[in-house]
């Protein structure tokens, strides 16, 4: 290698911090504060400009950095099924269709259906088992896209007393399973689990999603570099859960559903287990 070539390989920063990085990573008193550092340098996430991306240069950045370059560059960008637009994670995608193979609902009540591309989804897995429908719960469906013979759609604001008894009469006596992806701040979405708990069947399952808002780290938008790395923010769906599990013993956090590590769903897989 000639000196221009040797010059011009050592400007090159990623070589130079993946070197460093494996370095530091063999002493585990200096693991911690690099991963600090990297965690503000990256709190925003990988960026989708430098995609296809060569993944042993991204192989040391924080889990966070994943969880926020899926959020801002993947969903609802390039994320879809079917042709429509999905805002869910993949991984999150996997296990609903193992949970729906093993519950086999009658009902899956989804709270918040967006452009209709997860709920297009849900009722593909149903035709699959031959069995189940989908009650699509939004409060303006002007967005949605989708028309499938097992989804219902019902327009209007989930917590009214109205809506609510629709959806009970619709699904008494059957299997329900319910996913909330509505209004994410933790009053509403504690008020809407207390609601629609008692529908979900025992041994099924009363989803919430995008509660990793409320993970250190988290970020909101280009605005906010930093993120929130060294504090959570108070006011997330994960703070619903957290209260909602400790008054309500009838549900468990299923933490099995989370084994992809990588998940929209931080302690948002709830059992009904009585």
């Amino acid at each position: 290698m000639n000196q221009e070539k040797f010059l011009n390989k050592l400007k090159k920063p990623h070589a130079v911090q993946r070197a460093l990085r494996r370095f530091l990573f063999a002493f585990p008193i200096f693991d911690w504060p690099f991963r600090f550092l990297a965690g503000l340098r990256y709190s925003w996430g990988i960026q989708a400009e430098k995609a296809p991306f060569d993944l042993e240069e991204h192989s040391s950045y924080p889990l966070i950095s994943w969880v926020n370059y899926h959020q801002h560059s993947i969903l609802g960008k390039q994320c879809y099924w079917m042709g429509h637009r999905a805002l869910k994670n993949p991984l999150d995608a996997w296990i609903y269709q193992e949970i729906i193979y093993q519950v086999r609902p009658d009902y899956i009540v989804e709270i918040g259906n967006a452009n209709g591309g997860t709920t297009l989804f849900l009722a593909n897995i149903c035709d699959l088992l031959n069995h189940g429908s989908i009650i699509g719960l939004d409060i303006d469906h002007s967005i949605f896209g989708v028309k499938h013979p097992r989804i219902e759609l019902i327009t209007g604001d989930c917590s009214s007393p109205e809506i609510l008894e629709t959806v009970r009469r619709k699904v008494q006596g059957k299997k329900v399973l319910v996913i909330h992806d509505a209004e994410h701040t933790r009053g509403a979405v504690l008020r809407d689990l207390r609601l629609y708990a008692p529908l979900v069947s025992v041994g099924s399952y009363l989803i919430v999603e995008d509660s990793f808002e409320g993970l250190k780290g988290f970020n909101y938008g280009r605005g906010d570099k930093v993120g929130v790395f060294a504090i959570r923010n108070p006011d997330t769906p994960l703070q619903a859960i957290e209260e909602f599990i400790q008054d309500n013993p009838e549900f468990i956090i299923d933490r099995s559903r989370e084994r992809y590590i990588l998940t929209a769903n931080y302690k948002g897989f709830l059992k009904r287990v009585r």
